[in-house]
């Protein structure tokens, strides 16, 4: 069941966010050797499927690049959760928040050269070139006179566009890669919990390592710096993005932990409570508003580094 779900997950557009949930919940209930079987079974699958979705590709590098893109991101997610799992030695035992830094960092890793030996590839640079200029094309193309093509072809052009999209990709790909892994292993624990297979850590007791603090700092400065274009940080621009994005997620989530405190402090009946998270979702939303959401968690989260609000909060 594990193995059929995660292919079914993994081939069914956003369903790819929840293909280790699966063999998360076998782990935590069966342990490593049926994970491990299944594990294999499920990308032995992918494969097979992906050369078939490929057959009638006639030039066999393009086949062989458009194989490895589609069975990069299973395999992306799979090595991330046998980090997260706490199987891997000399980190087994870390706590789990260090463990989806390491699995980030690996992902990074293990992209670079895939990316490379894919760049080299004249056939595929091409294919890939054709399908971003497909896009360009519903803003620049004749008849794209909406709104949001207007205001594109205004402040970034055709050019400006293609650069926006490699730049975005570049510095947030890990953030988003980070934001999967930490979703399916929730998930995952969520679902064990609501069966009483496994206890799971309570959202208001998520507290952040003090040692993080000066490295979200110094990654928030290089945003501003780049965001008000005061310097150009080159090759650095990447990393920072990225580490920046996810630390501010991380604060982020022990804001959102001491909302949830606050809340339970003055009682507020669970209705009004998911009224309120619901309202943040749609503020998050709105362009302009979300600022808010996303500036005022990280900035309420990284507060409780000198002001211990849970603390003063359950003594009261």
């Amino acid at each position: 069941m594990a193995v059929v779900l995660s292919v079914v997950c993994s081939q069914v557009g956003f369903l790819i966010l929840l293909f280790t949930v699966p063999l998360y919940t076998l782990y935590y209930r069966k342990g490593s050797k049926d994970l491990l079987i299944s594990a294999g079974s499920v990308i032995f699958i992918l494969l097979v499927l992906s050369v078939w979705k490929t057959r009638s590709v006639i030039d066999a590098d393009l086949r062989g690049a458009l194989v490895i893109i589609e069975m990069m991101i299973p395999v992306l997610l799979m090595l991330g959760m046998f980090f997260i799992i706490d199987i891997i030695p000399g980190i087994s035992g870390l706590r789990r928040l260090y463990r989806l830094f390491i699995a980030t960092a690996a992902m990074v890793l293990v992209f670079i050269p895939v990316f490379m030996i894919l760049q080299q590839n004249e056939v595929f640079t091409e294919a890939v070139g054709s399908q971003i200029n497909a896009i360009a094309g519903v803003f620049f193309g004749e008849g794209a006179d909406t709104y949001e093509s207007e205001v594109v072809k205004t402040y970034l052009g055709e050019e400006g566009m293609l650069g926006y999209m490699k730049s975005f990709y570049m510095r947030a790909a890990a953030a988003m890669f980070f934001l999967i892994l930490l979703i399916s292993a929730r998930t995952s624990e969520v679902i064990l919990f609501r069966m009483q297979r496994r206890n799971a850590l309570s959202l208001m007791d998520f507290r952040v390592p003090e040692n993080l603090l000066w490295p979200t700092l110094l990654a928030a400065v290089g945003m501003l710096v780049e965001i008000f274009e005061l310097a150009d940080l080159g090759f650095a621009s990447p990393v920072i993005w990225n580490t920046g994005l996810i630390l501010l997620f991380v604060y982020g989530l022990q804001g959102l932990g001491i909302i949830r405190s606050l809340m339970g402090k003055f009682k507020l009946p669970n209705g009004l409570r998911l009224m309120v998270e619901i309202f943040l979702i749609l503020m998050l939303l709105m362009p302009g508003i979300n600022y808010v959401v996303i500036i005022g968690l990280p900035v309420l989260g990284i507060s409780e580094t000198w002001i211990n609000l849970r603390k003063s909060i359950r003594s009261t």
